[in-house]
């Protein structure tokens, strides 16, 4: 279950026993400090990640109808038999803006901000929330058994293994929501007092409710004005005081990224993003940020004759940097173009009207270099770099470099990688290879997170850009390079946390060792490539000219086959896949890059089977054994991979 992003507050209740203090107001808006209740519960459900809150509204509805004014996050709902009807029937209105699993809250609770994050971060899904004892005198006991809920009641001697006390708070799949309301049609019409806490009893015989108990919880429900004094001389105190001292973090969901970027990235490279807040022009920083230039030279060998130059961008961004900050005016640059990143390439050179000449094949088609040698023999005077994409994921090529390189030196061309795909993927030796500048981003093998973005030049390549007169700024190259060596700080603000996600991811780099990684790259695609094989799929491109690190296949021709449904179905099982672009063939494309592990590889492939079972999509004439089962040759040997 991933984190829930939608809340579900239920306000339409008349508050009779308050109607002495309410003085024509709804309950939610009780006032103990700054705000009403209702803003308070909202700011935390705000902290802990919801970002759309519906509330249910009936008595002086107005009032909440203000409040979805005040906020775009807020929405509201008005239940028209709020005083004839249980809660049950309020719950069932927000039906159709309800679309996936939610937080259910009651408008007249004060609690502490840890209940929600305690319902954020449990892995148990359909999870009620309880306390220990309150002496509330108003209390709903809850029975529970095999750790789910079993009964509730206000009568403590209908339980009979107390779990223990309704809080109001619960987290609800959009599943049991639906059979929630499934159910109340029909009891609604027997009892229209009937309450969402019996519906939820009634339903929990079938469907597993389970629960969360936190001992000494601050919180109450405020009922009457017993609740009310309570509250405001011992609860809401003692609230205010433990929420200043947490924390606020949350249960992270998994998945298995197998689109060309971002990765996934693992937990301690998402939590080295919470950090203090700190000044980017502070001399730490400084330290970290120049520690990060030497890391990424290194992982490349660049040794002294490289420097890093970073940018807060996508990876397009870097390349942009690049190619409008060294071409000179009066030269070209040659672009080799069989793939979506080559032809972007031609397209900044255009934007920026950069003189370029173009080597175009059909997408997937390999270079040829004796092609590419002739066009700089023949426009020699007029080339001054050469431009390529190392792995083009359009289709997964990996193009010819060092023989390409190493002839543009020959002809004194500098060349420029897109190296975006494949830097701390597949090892690379920029000075070996003849590489003038190479483009990555933080984001792809490198498995730190989006937002960085960088290009590893020769020093002496660089210094020379320094009397091209700029056609950019924030993009400039030398500029940038030169800001950060005069002042150790970088010219334009940064993305802080980003850094600190990738100082992590390049540490664990230097842990798993550039061999580590590329081994371990090339053994989840090894495995796929057999399961894939072994389900009947076909490959865009012959082997010799594979990447290994994204996978182009070619979409089945079975007319009950459809990419958006088969994403879908392993999209809700914790798999992303990436369609095709641009070739001559349909294709979806798998990669293997991040932090993943075999046993992923295997587990995607077992549920890719199964929806081609269920969609009876046939991709060889012949009968296929399953993935999974006694009979089940790709089963043995994606486990025999695995092991």
């Amino acid at each position: 279950m991933v984190n829930v992003r939608q809340a579900v507050i239920l306000g339409a209740g008349l508050g009779c026993r308050l109607n002495g203090v309410l003085n024509g107001r709804p309950k939610g808006f009780l006032q103990f400090g700054r705000r009403p209740i209702i803003e308070e519960s909202i700011a935390k459900l705000i902290r802990t990640g919801i970002n759309d809150v519906i509330i249910v509204t009936g008595y002086c509805f107005e009032f909440y109808d203000r409040l979805a004014e005040k906020y775009p996050f807020v929405r509201t709902i008005q239940s028209p038999e709020f005083a004839t009807t249980g809660s049950m029937m309020s719950l069932c209105m927000p039906a159709p803006w309800v679309q996936s699993d939610f937080l259910l809250l009651e408008s007249d609770l004060i609690y502490e901000v840890r209940a929600l994050q305690t319902l954020q971060s449990s892995a148990r899904e359909n999870c009620i929330l309880l306390s220990g004892k309150t002496g509330s005198s108003d209390e709903v006991y809850v029975g529970v058994r095999d750790n789910r809920v079993v009964n509730m009641s206000k009568c403590r001697g209908a339980i009979e293994w107390l779990g223990g006390e309704l809080v109001g708070i619960s987290k609800i799949t959009r599943a049991l929501y639906q059979q929630m309301t499934s159910l109340a049609a029909e009891k609604c019409k027997q009892n229209r007092q009937y309450q969402y806490e019996d519906c939820l009893t009634d339903l929990s015989s079938t469907t597993a409710i389970h629960y969360h108990r936190l001992e000494n919880l601050a919180w109450t429900e405020i009922d009457n004005e017993q609740h009310m004094n309570k509250a405001l001389n011992e609860i809401y105190p003692l609230i205010q005081r433990r929420d200043s001292e947490t924390v606020v973090s949350k249960h992270v969901e998994r998945r298995v990224l197998l689109n060309p970027g971002p990765a996934t990235t693992t937990d301690t490279v998402k939590y080295a993003l919470v950090v203090d807040d700190i000044c980017p022009r502070e001399k730490e920083f400084g330290d970290l940020v120049e520690g990060i230039r030497q890391d990424l030279v290194r992982i490349v060998h660049g040794g002294d004759a490289y420097e890093a130059v970073l940018f807060a961008s996508s990876g397009t961004g870097a390349v942009e940097a690049c190619l409008s900050s060294v071409v000179p005016h009066d030269k070209s640059v040659l672009i080799i173009n069989n793939g979506a990143y080559g032809k972007r390439m031609q397209q900044i050179c255009d934007g920026y009207e950069i003189k370029h000449i173009d080597y175009d094949i059909d997408w997937g088609e390999p270079l040829e270099c004796n092609a590419i040698e002739r066009l700089l023999t023949q426009h020699r005077q007029d080339i001054s770099h050469l431009a390529l994409v190392h792995h083009e994921t359009t289709v997964g090529i990996l193009n010819e470099l060092s023989t390409l390189s190493h002839l543009a030196e020959r002809l004194g061309v500098e060349v420029i990688v897109d190296a975006m795909s494949s830097y701390a993927g597949i090892p690379i030796d920029i000075k070996d290879s003849g590489i003038h500048y190479l483009v990555a981003s933080a984001n792809k093998c490198i498995q730190g997170m989006a937002g960085l973005s960088f290009v590893i030049c020769k020093t002496e390549s660089l210094e020379k850009t320094k009397d091209i007169k700029p056609i950019n700024l924030y993009f400039n190259l030398y500029q940038n390079y030169a800001y950060f060596s005069h002042k150790h700080e970088m010219q334009f603000t940064p993305p802080v946390q980003v850094f600190y996600a990738l100082r992590q991811a390049i540490n664990e780099y230097f842990l798993e060792t550039e061999q580590g990684r590329a081994i371990r790259y090339a053994t989840l695609y090894d495995v796929l490539e057999k399961g894939l094989q072994a389900l009947g799929f076909r490959f865009l491109l012959e082997t010799e000219y594979r990447a290994k690190l994204l996978t182009a296949i070619i979409e089945p021709k079975d007319t009950r086959y459809a990419f958006s449904e088969m994403h879908d179905y392993l999209y809700e099982r914790g798999f992303t896949i990436y369609p095709g672009k641009g070739t001559l063939q349909n294709t979806f494309r798998i990669a293997t890059i991040g932090a993943l592990t075999e046993q992923d590889i295997v587990n995607f492939l077992v549920h890719l089977e199964a929806y081609l079972v269920e969609k009876e999509i046939r991709l060889r004439p012949q009968q296929r054994e399953p993935i999974v089962g006694p009979r089940s040759s790709l089963g043995r040997t994606i486990v025999e991979q695995a092991v």
